[in-house]
């Protein structure tokens, strides 16, 4: 290795962990690597949906779940020692939610990102492309159709395959061809069945609405304070933020009146009311 070349991984390597927190991007401990998340900004109101003839999860085919998160896509990385100066990083691009045709495809657009950096570190190319342009590139739209990849219809392709084959597998719903269709071995999709995926989605979207909600500052209309949304709770109907300390106050003057099954929000005239867990 190189000075050149082990002083450009260091630089590169010290600025993405400046730029990106623990969660999007960790450092190898043994080599010279590392893996990073990618967290997509979807557009508003984005539906998926399983389509009514899949053979799996029947229970859930021909639902629309809308949703404001999707799981990351996970690009682990290893740097060789002639990086940047002649071969490129070494990876793999996986997830749960694309196609392995189109994670391969997201995989070639990364190889020609390298060809127009040659030379050049790229990894920061390439978050930047897989976070602001994979729906854009995969002409991936609201409703998104869910689809696993069937292995009895996948040819794997070698990263060293010709750099003339053409992959071209964009689209919101995938290629629905019967001939083999040719997956990069760098492109994995992790997730075992559709109930499975939709069940991961759902949870990984609850879950990350819960934090955002958490990190917020909410004014509550009881007390007039501004609080966090850790110390503060809302109904599911209408949306309506109280502080804990308030809604506690105004739950026990409920239930001193004897509405203890119907829990409603202080809003006048507003119908919601508390979830059994709130």
């Amino acid at each position: 290795m190189s000075s050149e070349d082990r002083e450009a991984q260091e630089d590169e390597l010290l600025a993405l962990a400046s730029i990106y927190d623990g969660d999007e991007f960790r450092k190898a401990e043994s080599v010279q690597g590392g893996e990073t998340r990618i967290y997509l900004d979807l557009p508003q109101n984005f539906k998926i949906f399983v389509s009514g003839n899949s053979n799996e999860c029947l229970q859930n085919s021909g639902f629309e779940y809308t949703i404001c998160f999707l799981p990351p896509l996970v690009l682990n990385f290893e740097l060789p020692p002639d990086y940047p100066s002649s071969s490129p990083p070494s990876f793999t691009l996986s997830g749960k939610w694309l196609s392995p045709t189109q994670l391969s495809a997201l995989c070639k657009h990364l190889d020609n990102l390298w060809e127009e950096h040659r030379g050049s570190v790229v990894l920061f190319a390439w978050m930047q492309f897989l976070k602001e342009e994979t729906l854009a590139y995969l002409n991936i739209v609201s409703p998104f159709e869910l689809k696993i990849g069937s292995q009895k219809k996948v040819q794997r392709r070698t990263a060293q395959a010709s750099p003339n084959t053409e992959l071209d597998f964009g689209g919101a719903a995938g290629s629905d061809v019967d001939q083999e269709e040719i997956v990069d071995e760098r492109a994995v999709q992790d997730v075992e069945s559709l109930s499975n995926l939709i069940q991961e989605i759902l949870d990984f979207d609850q879950a990350q609405q819960i934090k955002c909600f958490n990190s917020k500052l909410f004014l509550c209309s009881i007390c007039f304070c501004e609080k966090l949304g850790s110390e503060c709770m809302y109904f599911l109907e209408c949306r309506h933020v109280y502080c804990k300390a308030c809604l506690k106050d105004y739950f026990e003057i409920q239930i001193r009146d004897g509405q203890v099954q119907c829990l409603n929000c202080p809003e006048p005239k507003c119908p919601s009311v508390a979830t059994p867990g709130q």
